[in-house]
């Protein structure tokens, strides 16, 4: 379970593998608006990071979604940017392939 106020998971687990040894790790959307309406800096900053960080993102009307990020990154967005942001972020295990 994640703890908002603390900024930690407890009592969350999750396999990292699947049967044959493929990581299979959480990934998903994260999405960031300010939490003042009269500055789009933080956005920008954040921009940056998850570029550093590799990954894509889009800027659409001071809302920023930043694509297919995994667990420990979102958590290490929001302990940075969680001050001056509102993140919100869905995470999910990629559905497995039945035959």
């Amino acid at each position: 379970m994640y703890d908002c106020l603390q900024d930690s998971c407890s009592d969350f687990s999750f396999a990292v593998y699947d049967a044959v040894g493929r990581k299979r790790p959480l990934q998903g959307s994260l999405t960031a608006t300010p939490l003042c309406a009269d500055t789009t800096l933080p956005l920008q900053a954040l921009i940056d990071f998850a570029s550093q960080l590799g990954y894509d993102s889009q800027l659409d009307n001071r809302q920023l979604t930043i694509h297919e990020v995994g667990l420990m990154d979102a958590l290490t967005i929001n302990s940075r940017f969680g001050k001056e942001l509102i993140i919100s972020c869905d995470l999910r295990r990629e559905t497995p392939v039945r035959f």
